[in-house]
């Protein structure tokens, strides 16, 4: 019976590097799941033979639940479970924020991890482990982000209650915040309006001066994180990619 990764946000920035790392190196099944399927084609392509592709909006209980049939469909144990999928906007004040826009944001940020995982637990055994893919923004404030911080807040508070939850049955939570990478969303974080998003010139300045992470370079962390790490240590702490070393 194979072991299987599920992806979410599979089809590029970290979740892409996450999925052939794992598939390549780690010789895992891996089961990308995103909403647009020509990017989902494109990083099944680089592994072809352990790449699975589903589309799926995470924030949709119909999709999550066609997630779950696929794991029962493949008969495998669920050995990771990462919740990279993410938007970014609305980038705007909170007294501009419609009610639909927060509650499709949250649907995808934070209820798409959330009940994702009340539906795949059923295939997590002992030794399994759930990685949420946090952000300086669930501890750092910044003025026309509120829907995005308010989100990955809560999604770093899940990350603590499901420990306690799930702690008798042997499955680890993490979190881990991967740094500012040269993702799609940073490209979306530069054409905001520094009327709307003041922060504007410190992300267009760490792009020019090419301090952006890879996403193999985050990839790459994040798989030392789920495999080199005890179970005490893995879920301590919401991991830096910055700031806390893994060991050597």
């Amino acid at each position: 019976m194979a072991d299987w990764a599920v992806v979410t946000g599979g089809g590029s920035g970290i979740g892409r590097a996450l999925a052939i790392e794992l598939a390549s190196k780690c010789e895992l099944h891996v089961l990308i799941i995103g909403r647009r399927l020509k990017p989902l084609r494109e990083t099944a392509s680089h592994v072809p033979e352990r790449i699975t592709v589903l589309t799926a909006d995470v924030g949709r209980e119909e999709d999550r639940l066609r997630v779950s049939e696929r794991i029962t469909t493949e008969k495998g144990r669920l050995k990771f479970l990462i919740h990279n999928a993410a938007v970014l906007q609305p980038v705007k004040p909170l007294s501009a924020i419609a009610p639909e826009e927060w509650k499709n944001h949250f649907a995808i940020n934070v209820e798409g991890p959330l009940f994702l995982t009340q539906r795949l637990l059923p295939f997590m055994k002992k030794g399994s482990r759930i990685l949420h893919i946090s952000s300086g923004a669930a501890h750092h404030a910044y003025a026309g982000w509120g829907a995005y911080c308010a989100a990955k807040a809560a999604l770093y508070a899940l990350y603590r209650v499901w420990n306690l939850e799930l702690e008798t049955r042997g499955i680890c939570v993490g979190s881990v915040r991967p740094g500012v990478v040269d993702t799609p969303m940073q490209n979306l974080v530069r054409q905001a309006s520094p009327e709307v998003f003041p922060a504007l010139d410190k992300f267009v300045k760490l792009k020019k001066e090419g301090q952006l992470l890879s996403p193999v370079t985050v990839a790459r962390y994040i798989i030392r994180l789920l495999i080199e790490t005890d179970d005490k240590t893995f879920a301590s702490k919401e991991w830096d990619i910055r700031k806390d070393k893994l060991g050597t």
